[in-house]
């Protein structure tokens, strides 16, 4: 940092007395305390521990593991399971406490880029804001990847906020932001949306491109050293992707939900209150704004629709108008902006709350037994095996965390003869691996077992099997 910036930050720190480190203390310990009480890490998280676990057992990852995302959503977790079998520590636990250290490098890592800004935010109101997106919006999806894209993404949009308002950067603190920013496109390449449009926008702002020149070649090499790891360690991946392009990729939500989902919504309402509070513009804001309007859009061109693709933009917006809320305004206006505020962003804390396991599902495993079993799920739910395998200390077996694929050539439509090849290859594959493996217990969905059990193959593979517990619309069938 430069020593005006320096100065402006300590000044600023002052101002705040030991509000910083109490608000970073606060936060940090109620969502501990919640991750560890309460809300366990959801099923995409828990089936990418398990992953993480086969690789580190020498299973081949595409080969003898099937998994739908790239190789970076399996080696960003790969380092604390690593950490965690190697200490002998619960992985979730090492994962959760990851999360938590990195969601506070970003509000220290925000905060202290803020103060770069000719109007500077107040440093307990920022880091308030970034704390209760950061460590309590989350919920049940704490440490999600897009958890992950949101700490990266704070710093570096106001990095981006500070070039945009032409301040000094050291290149220690640019390289950094490259660092990040390319770590957010290898997380999810359509998170380079997230840092396009800003990015265009202080280039129009500045005319100067020099000064994003440095950040930007780093993401790019960060991005290619990426690729080439790809190309050199999980070269699989490639054999993969037709599979993913004829029936997962087309499974998309119908646009009506997209305009009443939260993806969008809730970012647009955010907009459109700061509109109606009056506030100034201020750059550190239009910035958040324009990389919550990335993430939206990554999330359209996904089109799954999911909450975990709605939170980072949601979370970028809310900071953005708490940021505007700050200045000093109508009275009566800013009272019913933040009833207002504090409504949308008490229904989004509740539906992230609200991400659970089935109730029940892991006791009746454990009813079921035998100890530590070893399981799979005739079904096409990442969230029926997931995370109440892990739970009631079972072991998962599978190739696939479901029959996910078979569920996308079904939505395709088999009269495709590609989907109906990839339909037909992932039952074949549900049938080896019952047959192979021998799994204890079988999890069988109410939803898909009628047209699962169609099929003579997988009702072959299942008869030694039967029910002998249910949880919700899960039973669970055992080996006689």
């Amino acid at each position: 940092m430069i020593p005006v910036a320096a100065n402006s930050w300590q000044r600023n720190a002052r101002d705040a007395g030991p509000a910083l480190p109490l608000l970073a203390s606060a936060f940090l310990l109620a969502a501990a305390t919640i991750q560890a009480n309460w809300i366990p890490v959801d099923a995409d998280v828990s089936w990418l521990i398990t992953v993480c676990e086969a690789v580190l057992s020498g299973q081949r990852l595409y080969v003898d593991l099937l998994e739908a995302n790239p190789p970076a959503s399996v080696w960003l977790y790969l380092p604390p399971v690593w950490l965690a079998h190697a200490t002998g520590l619960k992985p979730e636990a090492v994962v959760v406490g990851a999360a938590l250290a990195g969601s506070l490098l970003s509000l220290w890592a925000t905060v202290t880029t803020a103060s770069h800004l000719s109007r500077a935010p107040r440093p307990s109101l920022l880091a308030a804001a970034c704390g209760f997106v950061l460590f309590l919006l989350p919920g049940g999806l704490f440490a999600q990847r897009e958890h992950v894209a949101l700490m990266l993404a704070l710093p570096v949009l106001t990095q981006l906020a500070a070039i945009a308002d032409r301040q000094r950067l050291s290149l220690a603190s640019t390289s950094a932001g490259g660092a990040a920013a390319g770590l957010l496109v290898v997380i999810k390449p359509h998170f380079a949306l997230v840092l396009l449009l800003p990015a265009v926008w202080t280039l129009l702002r500045t005319r100067d491109v020099r000064r994003l020149v440095t950040p930007a070649l780093i993401a790019a090499a960060i991005a290619v050293i990426y690729a080439a790891a790809l190309l050199l360690f999980a070269r699989d991946y490639l054999r993969v992707l037709p599979m993913l392009a004829d029936t997962y990729l087309p499974m998309r939500d119908k646009p009506a939900n997209f305009l009443i989902g939260p993806m969008l919504l809730a970012p647009a309402l955010f907009f459109a209150l700061s509109r109606l509070l009056r506030a100034r513009s201020a750059t550190q804001s239009t910035i958040l704004y324009l990389g919550a309007a990335g993430f939206a859009l990554a999330g359209l061109i996904q089109g799954k629709n999911y909450l975990n693709h709605a939170l980072p933009g949601m979370a970028l917006a809310l900071v953005a108008l708490l940021l505007l809320f700050g200045q000093l305004g109508d009275r009566s206006r800013r009272r019913l902006v933040g009833l207002a505020t504090f409504a949308i962003a008490a229904i989004q804390l509740n539906a992230t709350v609200a991400i659970q396991p089935l109730p029940g599902l892991a006791e009746a495993i454990v009813r079921a037994g035998p100890p530590r079993p070893t399981i799979m799920t005739l079904g096409t739910e990442l969230s029926t095996g997931h995370p109440a395998v892990r739970h009631a200390r079972g072991r998962w077996v599978g190739s696939s965390p479901a029959l996910f694929t078979a569920a996308g050539a079904r939505y395709v439509g088999l009269a495709r003869p590609a989907a109906r090849r990839w339909y037909h290859a992932d039952l074949d594959t549900f049938v080896r691996d019952v047959r192979t493996k021998r799994p204890d217990l079988l999890l069988i969905e109410d939803r898909s077992r009628a047209w699962l059990l169609k099929d003579p193959a997988i009702r072959a593979a299942v008869s030694p099997y039967h029910p002998v517990a249910r949880a919700g619309d899960i039973e669970v069938w055992r080996r006689r």
